[in-house]
């Protein structure tokens, strides 16, 4: 259900809670990304102008990729960490880019969150007083924007660069997991957004650690196929996963990257594909195990599994090998052997 039927729902829920959601807390999913806090910016934004609710937008974890926070301080984006007892304490929330049932945030599963905002597929056991969950758009941003649009609200020119930034870093500038809806909104906004902080939060100036990172990911790197991926090991940001899935993707052999970090005890894993009938999503759902491991979309899918923080190597490595193994055999490559492909 697209034209913008969820963007003209959520400005005439807004209107319609009113002083009854004041005020409240907007939760990203843990590490956000672009996406996540240009959708709890936007989100906040108009609860404020059209039905003075007072909002706080906090995340679990911490902002790790440099771009991400880059963008955080740059923008001037009002999300801070979750304190300690702080969202058992809120009364009203609301959930962006994210879903209760889904481990990669800290609102408990079993409660029911006020609002939720998202693009992800819809969990089986989802509920909120009211979900709006838009599996058409490529970004969660892209129905916030919708709404600012239609709302008529006069929009900042840094949160019309979060909007650019968020849809652009989701789709990879419109190249994976987006239609036109996408498209017009990233357009709309374009002639807002300030091109010269948008360049700049793109191209950062980059840490020791990702070039550490990066090197693991080139040396350990195996092959099979159209398969490319890597075993990180250790890492101090789970965001590393992804950077290094997409990175692993530009291999002119590769249709597929899947890569692994260990982080706080679980695996943290990425599955890219540049086959927008890939299924991503669904695959390493089903590698996963189901449940609330993994998901994603058609050419995009993340997702962790529990390890144990004091869990032994050879435990680790066992999940490192069984996870690669039933991708492998999902794509018909369980008999193939792997190669170093940067050796």
């Amino acid at each position: 259900m697209s034209n913008g039927f969820h963007a003209r729902k959520l400005l005439r829920e807004l209107v319609r809670m009113g002083g009854r959601a004041n005020p409240m807390l907007v939760l990203t999913h843990d590490y956000p990304d672009p996406d996540s806090l240009a959708s709890a910016w936007v989100l906040s934004y108009l609860a404020s102008n059209l039905a003075r609710i007072r909002c706080r937008i906090r995340y679990g974890g911490v902002i790790g990729r440099r771009e991400n926070r880059l963008m955080a301080e740059r923008l001037n984006i009002p999300a801070l960490p979750l304190r300690k007892g702080e969202l058992a304490a809120a009364q009203n929330v609301a959930l962006v880019d994210t879903q209760p049932p889904f481990r990669n945030n800290r609102f408990p599963p079993r409660r029911r969150p006020l609002l939720i905002i998202d693009h992800h597929a819809r969990h089986a056991d989802t509920a909120a007083e009211i979900a709006l969950i838009d599996e058409e758009a490529g970004a969660t941003t892209t129905l916030l924007g919708e709404a600012l649009l239609l709302s008529g609200l006069k929009v900042p020119r840094r949160l019309a660069t979060a909007i650019v930034y968020g849809i652009g870093s989701e789709t990879q500038n419109l190249g994976r997991d987006s239609d036109v809806r996408d498209l017009e909104i990233y357009r709309a906004f374009w002639p807002w957004a300030n091109v010269k902080t948008l360049w700049s939060i793109s191209y950062p100036r980059r840490q020791a650690d990702y070039f550490a990172v990066l090197a693991r990911g080139l040396a350990g790197a195996f092959a099979c196929r159209a398969v490319v991926g890597v075993h990180l090991g250790a890492i101090v940001f789970p965001e590393r996963v992804a950077q290094i899935a997409d990175f692993l993707l530009t291999y002119e052999k590769a249709h597929w990257s899947l890569v692994t970090g260990r982080y706080k005890g679980r695996l943290h894993v990425s599955l890219r594909t540049d086959d927008p009938r890939g299924g991503a999503g669904r695959v390493l759902k089903r590698v996963l195990g189901g449940g609330n491991r993994g998901g994603g979309h058609a050419m995009i899918a993340g997702g962790s599994m529990d390890i144990g923080e004091d869990a032994e190597e050879f435990r680790w490595r066992e999940a490192e090998e069984n996870l690669a193994k039933a991708f492998l055999e999902s794509q018909g490559l369980g008999e193939e052997s792997l190669s170093r492909p940067f050796a």
